[in-house]
């Protein structure tokens, strides 16, 4: 090497060079960072989606493991075709279908007999209030406003007008809905109208309610025991869309929920047909 070439090396970098290999090296650091931002922003979304859709499910699932195990199903109410209907059809009476609620009964053995719910009084709820406590049961808005209270199970103003029985008694579209004390009628219960179990005592055993409704965007999880509210708790929250319709098919009582969550960055939505059973389907 000629002592010219030696010096130039020895020399290093000119100004311009450096700042060109800066700015190539601020460039790769740019898209490096930019690549992890989005692959972090790509996480985020993904980890969001999947915690909305693990409550989703977490809240079908309860939903569907409790209508799987009650005795009676409360609300949405029975309607008084036998037959499947289509409750999205405009000429079907909607009036009840479909609802953004969903009662039943909690299966609570109130009086310790190895049963539950098999002897509800005129008031079945055993809250003394017509239909469910603070509920709008028959969807007309008012709540335990227009019923007269104890024996009237369905806010109609009516006290006992609809026994079990399959037909719609008192005409208000509904099947069943405000039994008056002998529940069971066709059960061998002895001389005591007020007695469905035949035991030594009457009206001891109420359809305690499990409800499942919306506090704004949030459902709740309510549980009333013989009138008192015992647990009123969280179980989902942003909900944007909470649908539930019962039907009738070949005798059985289903019900179809639907669950939308929307954080506003994700959303999920679940739907489900769970049977439902029930001690009496007429």
């Amino acid at each position: 090497m000629s002592e010219a070439n030696r010096r130039k090396t020895e020399q290093g970098l000119t100004y311009v060079e450096l700042v060109a290999a800066m700015a190539i090296l601020s460039l790769i650091g740019l898209l490096f960072f930019q690549a992890v931002d989005i692959s972090l922003a790509s996480w985020r979304q993904g980890s969001g989606k999947a915690e909305l859709l693990n409550n989703a499910q977490r809240a079908m699932e309860r939903m569907v493991s409790k209508v799987r195990k009650t005795t009676w199903v409360l609300l949405p109410q029975k309607d008084s075709d036998p037959g499947d209907f289509n409750a999205y059809d405009p000429n079907y009476p909607n009036r009840y279908y479909p609802r953004n609620i969903l009662a039943m009964s909690a299966n609570i053995d109130n009086d310790g007999d190895g049963l539950a719910d098999e002897d509800p009084s005129n008031d079945i709820t055993g809250d003394g209030f017509g239909g469910i406590m603070g509920i709008d049961d028959d969807n007309d808005d008012p709540i335990d406003i227009d019923e007269k209270g104890k024996d009237d199970d369905d806010e109609a103003g009516g006290s006992n007008e609809d026994p079990i029985d399959g037909i719609d008694n008192d005409g208000d579209g509904m099947t069943d809905e405000d039994p008056a004390d002998n529940f069971y009628k066709y059960f061998n219960c002895g001389n005591n109208s007020n007695n469905d179990d035949a035991d030594e005592t009457s009206r001891e055993d109420p359809l305690d309610p499990l409800i499942y409704y919306l506090d704004g965007s949030t459902l709740m999880e309510r549980l009333d025991v013989q009138g008192v509210t015992q647990r009123n708790s969280p179980l989902a929250e942003n909900v944007s869309e909470y649908q539930v319709v019962r039907r009738r098919v070949d005798g059985n009582t289903l019900i179809d929920i639907h669950l939308k969550l929307d954080d506003g960055r994700n959303t999920v939505a679940l739907d489900t047909t769970v049977f439902a059973f029930q001690r009496v389907t007429p």
